[in-house]
């Protein structure tokens, strides 16, 4: 087996799983004693910020600013969260389709990397001029957002998060 084959079974078996984790996630019950809204399938909520609970957003004593500048800086990953999502789209479809096309498989697995690559360099660049701004995210609060994925304070196509 050559290497480059190898690393292209362990990228899709990668991807595959966690295309499976999340759907497992999506489709559990809530757990018992969860708030009303995560019983009846919507999104857990958060008491306000600054009143010893999590901000809006999740972020724990965001400011409706931090909550906003959280929400800016999502809707300009927007674009590139969306070709993340397509790109594993075409991921899956080329792993589980009914003829074996290596070359389509990395191809798909190449498009992932470029992608995420790109993501991951606007999110961190996105960051810092978050953080270089009046609406800075301290400690508690950048560990939160990295819990949550990057979903605190805004969306993101696909995931509903960064």
């Amino acid at each position: 087996m050559t290497r480059t084959y190898r690393t292209s079974i362990v990228l899709i078996l990668a991807s595959v799983a966690v295309a499976i984790s999340g759907i497992a996630v999506s489709t559990q019950a809530p757990p018992a004693g969860a708030p009303p809204a995560a019983q009846a399938g919507g999104a857990p909520t958060f008491g306000a910020g600054g009143q010893g609970g999590r901000g809006r957003g999740g972020l724990p004593g965001a400011t409706p600013e931090q909550t906003q500048a959280v929400t800016d800086m999502n809707a300009a990953l927007a674009t590139l969260s969306a070709a993340v999502t397509a790109a594993r789209t075409e991921l899956a479809t080329a792993t589980f389709a009914n003829v074996k096309n290596l070359s389509a498989i990395t191809a798909a697995v190449e498009k992932v990397r470029v992608a995420e690559l790109a993501l991951a360099t606007k999110r961190a660049e996105e960051f810092t001029k978050l953080q270089a701004g009046p609406n800075k995210l301290n400690a508690d609060q950048v560990t939160a957002l990295i819990a949550a994925g990057g979903t605190a304070g805004g969306g993101r196509g696909g995931r509903g998060g960064l």
